[in-house]
């Protein structure tokens, strides 16, 4: 008799738990646990690839079993509207950081501490201990977590659940309303994080506005961009930039120019500008490793106007246009163009969505909502490589699409383009 897939996910499950235990025991690591003492970043380490890939798929399988083990109507019914709702008020009234790791406290104390009815924290606190963040070790009694000294004492954590659930989750409310009011909007004023807010600026104009949600937005995606997918050696190793000799690089809105600095220490003939705001960029200059003084430089430089560097080698495009929709990036890309020399790459380091079903449906799921998210908050998008050679298409037909490289491990593939004007 054949296996059926329930069965086959069940062995798998078993199987690649066995693997993670055994490794675990015979390191003499501790096992995975929500206990406050527990391992802040996993059980498993990050120098064994073969076990965290055992460790990924276990995941990904009890997700799926999970999932066949609803009927319809519980799969269904099981997407919660107020799953975000105790994050958001744990991170807007400081609920984790009211008392002291190691310690307990009560629902009054907490309400005291901010400034709620005492009701509404009990509610709060009830709920997300559901999903692991608190302990309530006796009636009315609350204690830390893991999850919840993660938010307590992870400023980086904390802000980046404060953000999706104080900007993200209230724009994503408003989205269907933005796509019924502007139809089909490339405008990035024109969102449901506009609606949200009731504001026709863009969001990075509207923080602008609001220094401390604008702070805690940043803080978030540095936070979001500091784990291995985002490692910078997936740059460094998976373009052959020794081969362009002593060029030029272009890091084109390269922000605090890390990718730079990194590509500089890796290949020492070449030479890096990095352009942005005139804020960014003096801030930046100021920070720059002696050692490299002469071969990365920085210019305030805004995307929308013409490149006023000529005849670089390479022009790199690190992680910029999916914060935008296609008009603003051929525009991007349009006034890179007079810029540009006979044979002049564009290297666009960047999302590139695989096709459907080509990889697991928690990856895809994660993938698709950030797609979402995009949209959301700048009528963006993550694009499939087809939809990167379009643009490129719809920007100048001579522009040659080299290829895309998806580099293992990577969160951003690169994506060549050729100038053949």
């Amino acid at each position: 008799m054949s296996s059926t897939r329930i069965a086959e996910l069940a062995a798998r499950i078993a199987a690649n738990t066995a693997r993670v235990n055994d490794y675990l025991e015979a390191h003499d690591l501790p096992q995975p646990s929500f206990d406050l003492t527990a391992a802040l970043n996993g059980a498993v380490p990050k120098d064994a690839p073969e076990i965290e890939a055992a460790r990924r798929c276990v995941i990904q399988d009890t997700a799926e079993l999970g999932d066949l083990m609803r009927t319809p109507r519980e799969y269904l019914t099981g997407f919660i509207q107020n799953d975000l709702l105790p994050q958001q008020a744990i991170t807007r009234f400081n609920l984790a950081r009211s008392f002291p790791v190691g310690s307990e406290t009560t629902f009054a104390k907490m309400a005291t501490f901010s400034g709620l009815s005492e009701r509404d924290v009990r509610k709060i606190v009830r709920y997300a201990i559901t999903q692991r963040i608190f302990t309530e070790p006796r009636p009315g009694v609350v204690a830390h977590s893991l999850v919840s000294r993660l938010l307590a004492e992870d400023a980086g954590t904390h802000d980046y659940v404060a953000t999706c659930a104080d900007e993200l989750w209230p724009a994503a409310a408003q989205t269907c309303n933005a796509m019924a009011k502007w139809p089909g909007s490339e405008d990035v004023a024109e969102t449901g994080f506009a609606l949200a807010n009731q504001t026709n600026l863009p969001i990075y104009e509207f923080l602008a506005q609001h220094p401390e949600r604008e702070r805690r937005f940043a803080h978030m995606m540095r936070s979001f961009t500091q784990g291995p997918a985002f490692d910078l050696r997936h740059v460094t190793d998976n373009y052959p930039w020794g081969s362009i000799g002593a060029g030029t690089v272009v890091d084109v809105g390269g922000s605090q120019g890390h990718a730079s600095i990194a590509l500089a220490r890796s290949f020492p003939s070449l030479t890096f500008v990095v352009q942005d705001l005139p804020a960014v960029v003096d801030g930046a200059r100021a920070a720059l490793p002696p050692d490299l003084t002469g071969r990365v430089t920085f210019a305030a430089h805004d995307f929308f106007t013409p490149q006023p560097v000529h005849g670089a080698d390479v022009y790199f495009l690190r992680w910029i246009l999916h914060n935008w929709p296609d008009k603003y990036c051929i525009a991007i890309l349009q006034n890179l163009i007079p810029a540009l020399k006979a044979g002049a790459r564009v290297v666009v380091c960047d999302a590139v969505v695989p096709a459907p079903g080509q990889i697991p449906r928690e990856m895809e799921r994660s993938m698709r909502g950030f797609d979402m998210a995009m949209s959301t908050i700048q009528n963006a998008s993550e694009r499939e490589e087809g939809e990167w050679r379009a643009l490129f298409e719809k920007a100048d037909r001579r522009f040659g699409f080299v290829g895309v490289e998806m580099p293992k491990g990577s969160g951003l593939g690169l994506v060549v383009v050729r100038w053949d004007g």
